[in-house]
């Protein structure tokens, strides 16, 4: 036997070329899993669930029945009618019941049986402002529980010192049969009453800039 064929035999080049190209996907693989690994680690998955619901909820039209301010002058008669009964329904089985004596307080039942405080515009509007904004500390999908101290101690107490002071001028006398007499409607008389000029002359400055004469 010869010298040259005791050697080892030489790979075929085709065969040095697949381990070269071999070695190099071993690489790329774990590379492409170190990848996967820091993903995996960053909760993806959630992540993309999450935004996803975010784009759909961004997506969505909003419903117009259920907006959180009530223009009461722009209602339609339907839509006044549910709107009372919203709100009558929360007066009654909500405020009443469970804040009873803000409920006296506010609307007037502390000193009579009978009120009037529904013939009130301005303590209507302070009603429906109580109403909702419990809604946003109690109902609304994102309410969290500093809303709620934050309703009783302040929306509350506030909304009962606006009603005391509007209903303590009115001069309710409830009568059998009668019981809204002595009532007395602040506009009554006075719905096409216009400013007084010194007013008029004041709002033509802010318009215009001009100073008044």
């Amino acid at each position: 036997m010869s010298e040259r064929s005791r050697e080892p035999a030489e790979a075929p080049r085709d065969v040095l070329a697949l381990w070269e190209r071999t070695r190099g996907l071993g690489k790329g693989l774990s590379k492409v899993d170190e990848r996967l690994s820091t993903l995996e680690g960053q909760n993806l998955g959630e992540a993309i669930t999450e935004l996803s619901l975010v784009v759909k909820k961004l997506a969505e039209k909003p419903d117009p029945a259920a907006l959180p301010v009530w223009d009461w002058q722009r209602m339609s008669a339907q839509e006044r009618a549910e709107a009372w009964h919203e709100l009558l329904t929360w007066t009654w089985n909500t405020f009443r019941m469970r804040y009873p004596t803000a409920f006296r307080d506010m609307l007037g039942y502390g000193r009579r049986e009978v009120s009037c405080w529904h013939l009130h515009p301005d303590v209507v509007e302070v009603l429906t402002g109580l109403m909702n904004a419990w809604h946003w500390a109690f109902t609304e999908p994102d309410a969290g529980p500093l809303r709620v101290p934050e309703w009783q101690g302040r929306w509350l107490a506030d909304a009962v010192r606006q009603g005391k002071n509007i209903l303590e001028h009115c001069t309710l006398e409830p009568l059998p049969g009668h019981p809204y007499n002595g009532h007395t409607d602040p506009l009554a008389g006075k719905e096409n009453l216009q400013p007084p000029p010194d007013l008029l002359a004041h709002m033509k400055t802010l318009r215009t800039g001009e100073l008044p004469n």
